[in-house]
Protein backbone atom coordinates (compact mmCIF):
# COMPACT_ATOMS: atom_id res chain seq x y z
CA UNK A 1 0.00 0.00 0.00
CA UNK A 2 1.42 3.61 -0.91
CA UNK A 3 2.05 6.25 1.40
CA UNK A 4 -0.48 8.61 1.97
CA UNK A 5 0.64 12.15 0.81
CA UNK A 6 0.01 15.25 2.94
CA UNK A 7 0.28 18.91 2.31
CA UNK A 8 2.71 20.75 4.42
CA UNK A 9 -0.08 22.93 6.42
CA UNK A 10 -2.01 19.39 7.20
CA UNK A 11 1.76 18.24 8.57
CA UNK A 12 2.01 21.24 10.42
CA UNK A 13 -1.62 20.69 12.20
CA UNK A 14 -0.80 17.14 13.26
CA UNK A 15 3.11 17.59 14.45
CA UNK A 16 1.28 20.88 16.87
CA UNK A 17 -2.11 19.34 17.65
CA UNK A 18 -1.78 18.48 21.39
CA UNK A 19 -3.43 15.56 22.47
CA UNK A 20 -5.92 15.96 25.00
CA UNK A 21 -8.15 18.35 23.13
CA UNK A 22 -11.62 16.69 21.74
CA UNK A 23 -12.54 16.04 18.00
CA UNK A 24 -15.82 15.08 16.44
CA UNK A 25 -16.57 13.45 13.14
CA UNK A 26 -19.52 14.43 11.82
CA UNK A 27 -21.43 12.27 8.68
CA UNK A 28 -24.11 14.66 6.37
CA UNK A 29 -26.22 13.03 4.30
CA UNK A 30 -28.40 15.03 1.52
CA UNK A 31 -30.98 14.13 -1.05
CA UNK A 32 -33.99 16.27 -2.22
CA UNK A 33 -36.23 13.14 -1.19
CA UNK A 34 -35.48 13.20 2.72
CA UNK A 35 -33.58 15.90 2.97
CA UNK A 36 -30.63 16.16 5.46
CA UNK A 37 -29.38 13.37 8.07
CA UNK A 38 -26.65 14.82 10.65
CA UNK A 39 -24.86 12.77 12.83
CA UNK A 40 -22.35 12.78 14.95
CA UNK A 41 -19.71 9.46 15.40
CA UNK A 42 -19.86 7.64 19.00
CA UNK A 43 -21.30 10.42 21.59
CA UNK A 44 -24.00 9.78 24.14
CA UNK A 45 -25.63 13.18 23.18
CA UNK A 46 -26.35 14.88 20.64
CA UNK A 47 -24.26 17.86 19.78
CA UNK A 48 -24.68 20.95 17.91
CA UNK A 49 -21.94 22.36 15.41
CA UNK A 50 -21.66 25.22 12.77
CA UNK A 51 -22.54 24.14 9.71
CA UNK A 52 -22.24 27.01 6.48
CA UNK A 53 -22.50 29.70 9.16
CA UNK A 54 -25.72 28.32 11.12
CA UNK A 55 -26.24 26.02 14.04
CA UNK A 56 -26.94 22.52 13.11
CA UNK A 57 -27.78 19.48 15.65
CA UNK A 58 -26.15 16.15 15.07
CA UNK A 59 -28.10 13.05 16.23
CA UNK A 60 -24.96 10.61 18.39
CA UNK A 61 -24.54 7.03 16.60
CA UNK A 62 -22.40 4.45 16.77
CA UNK A 63 -20.74 4.32 13.82
CA UNK A 64 -17.71 4.13 12.08
CA UNK A 65 -16.35 6.14 9.67
CA UNK A 66 -13.21 6.26 7.33
CA UNK A 67 -10.53 8.22 8.42
CA UNK A 68 -7.89 10.26 5.97
CA UNK A 69 -5.22 7.70 6.31
CA UNK A 70 -7.30 4.75 5.11
CA UNK A 71 -8.35 5.90 2.06
CA UNK A 72 -8.24 3.57 -0.61
CA UNK A 73 -5.78 3.53 -3.54
CA UNK A 74 -8.65 3.65 -5.93
CA UNK A 75 -9.29 6.92 -6.69
CA UNK A 76 -13.58 5.81 -6.80
CA UNK A 77 -13.26 4.17 -3.26
CA UNK A 78 -13.85 6.86 0.10
CA UNK A 79 -14.32 4.43 2.25
CA UNK A 80 -17.32 2.86 4.44
CA UNK A 81 -19.34 4.06 6.71
CA UNK A 82 -20.41 1.53 9.38
CA UNK A 83 -23.57 1.91 11.48
CA UNK A 84 -24.43 -0.75 14.30
CA UNK A 85 -27.97 -0.82 14.73
CA UNK A 86 -29.90 2.07 13.15
CA UNK A 87 -31.16 -0.01 10.33
CA UNK A 88 -34.45 0.96 10.35
CA UNK A 89 -33.90 4.85 10.32
CA UNK A 90 -31.56 4.20 7.30
CA UNK A 91 -34.28 2.05 5.47
CA UNK A 92 -37.12 4.43 6.05
CA UNK A 93 -34.73 7.46 4.90
CA UNK A 94 -34.14 5.33 1.45
CA UNK A 95 -37.55 4.01 0.60
CA UNK A 96 -38.56 8.25 0.38
CA UNK A 97 -36.68 8.29 -2.56
CA UNK A 98 -38.72 8.12 -5.32
CA UNK A 99 -37.29 5.90 -8.48
CA UNK A 100 -36.85 9.02 -10.59
CA UNK A 101 -34.39 10.82 -7.74
CA UNK A 102 -32.48 7.85 -7.29
CA UNK A 103 -31.69 8.55 -11.13
CA UNK A 104 -31.90 12.12 -11.20
CA UNK A 105 -30.02 13.18 -7.83
CA UNK A 106 -27.67 10.65 -5.91
CA UNK A 107 -27.24 10.93 -2.08
CA UNK A 108 -24.61 13.43 -1.25
CA UNK A 109 -22.29 12.62 1.76
CA UNK A 110 -20.03 15.83 3.89
CA UNK A 111 -17.58 14.23 5.79
CA UNK A 112 -16.50 16.27 8.90
CA UNK A 113 -14.11 16.52 11.94
CA UNK A 114 -14.82 19.02 14.12
CA UNK A 115 -12.42 20.25 17.10
CA UNK A 116 -13.30 21.38 20.96
CA UNK A 117 -13.70 24.68 20.83
CA UNK A 118 -13.59 25.34 17.48
CA UNK A 119 -16.52 26.42 15.41
CA UNK A 120 -15.79 25.70 11.66
CA UNK A 121 -14.66 21.88 10.68
CA UNK A 122 -10.81 21.62 10.17
CA UNK A 123 -11.40 19.09 7.92
CA UNK A 124 -14.61 18.40 5.47
CA UNK A 125 -14.78 16.25 2.34
CA UNK A 126 -17.87 16.05 -0.27
CA UNK A 127 -18.67 11.98 -1.32
CA UNK A 128 -21.26 10.45 -2.85
CA UNK A 129 -23.09 6.69 -2.19
CA UNK A 130 -21.55 4.36 -4.82
CA UNK A 131 -24.62 2.89 -6.63
CA UNK A 132 -25.68 0.00 -5.13
CA UNK A 133 -23.50 1.09 -2.08
CA UNK A 134 -26.24 0.61 0.56
CA UNK A 135 -25.94 -3.25 2.34
CA UNK A 136 -28.51 -3.51 4.71
CA UNK A 137 -28.53 -6.14 7.51
CA UNK A 138 -30.58 -7.45 10.42
CA UNK A 139 -27.70 -6.44 12.87
CA UNK A 140 -25.94 -3.28 10.85
CA UNK A 141 -25.77 -1.03 7.84
CA UNK A 142 -22.72 0.19 5.45
CA UNK A 143 -22.90 2.72 3.31
CA UNK A 144 -20.16 2.64 0.61
CA UNK A 145 -18.47 5.66 -0.17
CA UNK A 146 -17.53 6.75 -3.55
CA UNK A 147 -15.76 10.23 -5.05
CA UNK A 148 -17.66 10.02 -8.35
CA UNK A 149 -21.21 11.00 -8.61
CA UNK A 150 -22.88 7.92 -9.63
CA UNK A 151 -26.24 9.89 -11.03
CA UNK A 152 -23.61 11.91 -13.70
CA UNK A 153 -22.17 8.41 -14.51
CA UNK A 154 -25.40 6.73 -15.48
CA UNK A 155 -27.28 10.04 -17.37
CA UNK A 156 -25.51 9.78 -20.80
CA UNK A 157 -27.72 12.33 -22.48
CA UNK A 158 -25.31 14.94 -19.85
CA UNK A 159 -22.35 14.17 -21.80
CA UNK A 160 -23.89 14.49 -25.45
CA UNK A 161 -25.33 17.63 -25.99
CA UNK A 162 -25.60 18.13 -29.29
CA UNK A 163 -25.06 22.15 -28.66
CA UNK A 164 -21.71 21.43 -27.24
CA UNK A 165 -21.05 18.36 -29.92
CA UNK A 166 -22.68 20.12 -33.03
CA UNK A 167 -21.03 16.76 -35.22
CA UNK A 168 -24.33 15.04 -33.41
CA UNK A 169 -27.01 16.84 -35.18
CA UNK A 170 -25.84 15.61 -38.98
CA UNK A 171 -26.10 12.32 -37.68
Amino acid sequence: MPTPTYSQSQREYWSKRPANVLQFFTVEFFHPDFGFIRLVQNQFSDKVFDVDGSPETFQAVAMQVPQVTNQSTDTTKAGTIRFGRIGTQVREALLMITPLGAIDFSIQVKLRQYEDGITEPIYERRLYVNKNGVNINADSVSVQLSVDNPAKLSNETAFYDPSIWTGLQTI
